[in-house]
């Protein structure tokens, strides 16, 4: 571990172990406030790791770091008979025993009222909010938004960074959201009203848009890496990739210069904007671990085409499968767009319902290619099984790209993920080989059914030594007074958005697995430390009022159930029975650990996926 990975550690734990303090500071300052002597302060539940004693209170770090405690002189069960000293919490009023248990509550919020506005005074860094990919046939793409739109609205919701668009949409009630926009060629913002749909895979609303890189090219090269050994440094910025057409994003035609792991030649531009060209020859990295044969389904077919688009005029529809455009095979995402950038007249050939056709279409400038293969949805082939081998794969030489597979080991295969994918896991686990009857279509359209026998092999990828950065800026508040209201705004927004997320779980309308640990909380910070310390206490801050949020839930053993019971005390007159009491906390207890179990499990579950 280099020394900067261990210096957001430090900072990661320290950050936690402050909001953790904020709190407990909050009830023990309340408690002295009202003149209730504190036994013991400490961070962290179970057995003591150190501790000092100053006068009556005990101060401690103990062995569990999932949160912290102040216990203060008759909070326990009293004694019968026993007489009670001025100084103990049972002898105070319920208001004063109200403030002293919403302390905790009240020093998180006060927290980030104060910390949040230094910090968008001092500038912090957010994901630009504009959009790097759309998904085809989502609610998105079906709205017309491309790459490189800027959503600054979400209903009604200014966007500061990019993961608030989802959240934003998350959120919100069913139906339709409406977003303020401004598109890459656009003079000023439009407004658009999008249905999201639900994604059973996330768990949420989505209107299926994610972030992009840089655009300025930004990047990062590990040192010793092939990139550092090529010449490349992270204070370059890559302009062109050669050899792919103008017009695709720098993902996009990275991507497409990539797919074989061919050399990589790109235009980059220095420190001192001069530019030069260099080729990268990729290393191949190898995980022993993994057998796979290598094979990814086709992207061919039509999931939909925009409405009154040129792809529509054409006659296009949706179940179609594009096997080749201008002659060129379409099995990959940006197929379809390469194909019609040479401009002439558009030939598509398609299979509809095992019926060969051909569709034809106008000459196409670069514009209206571009337009045309963003107004067609392509999904993968699952069901004929049709097959891309990647490079260096088991299956190269047995399989091309394009094969369509029929059976494998004698089964029938009728889909992708339910027939093939275990197929392939069992022999792989087995180390056995797999034989594939294979329908080929040969050049000039003649078709071959052939036999062939692969044996899952080590997965290998191509590594070029260098990744693109994010796309980043960093808000600034123009004055303090500014930042104060901006301060001030974001904390009642993160609390407001603490409600509507446990509501929407509440209604299905957000699954729980969204739900996250001291795992999930640890790797947001050790991540967002990355940043800076501003984004850092930024993230804290969050927590600070999520940390507020659940404790003020009426839940038994949290702050909550304490200020439920003092309003039915001071409702009824006297205190809940001691019976009532003592089983709401048993009940509170199988509550929150089975709460801890299961966000737990939702944190490794999200660690293992990574």
């Amino acid at each position: 571990m280099d020394f900067d990975s261990l210096s957001r550690l430090v900072q990661m734990a320290i950050g936690i172990g402050l909001v953790i303090f904020v709190h407990e500071l909050g009830h023990f300052v309340a408690a002295r406030l009202c003149k209730v002597r504190v036994e013991t302060f400490s961070l962290g539940f179970g057995p003591k790791l150190c501790g000092v004693r100053r006068g009556d209170t005990l101060y401690q770090v103990a062995l569990m770091p999932l949160g912290g405690y102040v216990r203060m002189a008759g909070e326990d069960s009293v004694e019968p008979g026993s007489r009670p000293l001025g100084d103990e919490l049972h002898t105070k009023s319920v208001g004063a025993r109200f403030f002293i248990y919403s302390g905790g509550v009240l020093m998180n919020m006060v927290f980030a009222a104060i910390v949040l506005p230094l910090v968008m005074f001092h500038g912090v860094k957010f994901n630009e909010p504009v959009v790097g990919s759309v998904a085809p046939g989502s609610p998105a793409w079906r709205a017309g938004i491309e790459p490189g739109t800027r959503i600054l609205e979400v209903n009604g919701a200014k966007i500061a960074s990019f993961e608030y668009i989802a959240q934003e949409i998350a959120l919100a009630p069913p139906g339709e959201s409406h977003l303020l926009v401004q598109g890459p060629r656009e003079s000023a913002p439009r407004r658009l009203a999008i249905e999201p749909a639900f994604d059973e895979r996330l768990g949420l609303a989505t209107i299926g848009v994610a972030p992009g890189a840089d655009r300025a090219g930004a990047i990062l090269v590990p040192s010793e890496s092939v990139a550092a050994k090529a010449g490349l440094s992270e204070n370059d910025r890559i302009v062109a990739v050669l050899g792919v057409p103008e017009g695709f994003t720098l993902e996009e035609a990275l991507e497409i210069a990539s797919r074989e792991g061919a050399p990589l030649h790109l235009r980059v531009a220095g420190e001192d904007g001069s530019e030069r060209e260099l080729t990268l020859e990729p290393e191949w990295s190898t995980n022993d671990t993994k057998r796979v044969l290598g094979l990814l389904p086709a992207l061919s077919i039509v999931r939909e085409v925009r409405a009154g688009s040129a792809a529509a005029k054409l006659g296009l529809v949706a179940g179609d499968r594009i096997v080749r455009a201008n002659g060129r095979r379409v099995l990959q995402r940006n197929d379809l767009a390469l194909a019609a950038l040479p401009g002439g007249p558009l030939a598509l050939e398609v299979d509809r319902a095992g019926e060969r056709i051909t569709l034809r279409g106008e000459a196409l400038d670069r514009d209206a290619a571009f337009a045309l293969a963003r107004d067609i949805a392509l999904a993968p082939n699952l069901a004929q099984c049709e097959v891309v081998v990647t490079p260096r794969a088991a299956a190269e030489g047995a399989l091309r790209s394009g094969d369509r597979l029929l059976s494998a080991n004698g089964v029938e295969l009728k889909d992708w993920e339910a027939d093939f994918l275990p197929l392939v896991q069992g022999v792989a686990a087995e180390q056995r080989s797999l034989t594939l009857k294979v329908l080929r279509e040969l050049d000039g359209g003649a078709r071959a059914t052939l036999e062939v026998q692969v044996t899952p092999g080590p997965q290998s990828a191509p590594d070029y030594g260098f990744g693109q950065r994010e796309a980043l800026y960093t808000y600034r508040a123009e004055s303090l007074s500014e930042a104060i209201v901006v301060g001030v705004q974001a904390t009642l927004k993160f609390a407001t958005d603490s409600w509507l997320m446990l509501k929407r779980m509440v209604l299905g309308q957000v699954s729980s697995k969204h739900m996250g640990g001291i795992i999930s909380i640890g790797v947001y910070a050790y991540s967002w430390a990355e940043l800076g310390l501003a984004k850092l206490f930024f993230f804290l801050c969050m927590l600070s009022v999520n940390l507020a949020f659940i404790n003020v839930l009426p839940v038994p053993l949290l702050d909550g159930g304490h200020l439920l019971f003092l309003v039915i005390e001071k409702l009824k007159g006297s205190p809940v029975s001691e019976r009532v009491h003592s089983y709401s906390q048993v009940v509170g207890m199988v509550l929150i650990l089975t709460l801890l179990v299961y966000v737990t499990y939702n944190d490794v579950m999200r660690v293992a996926s990574l």
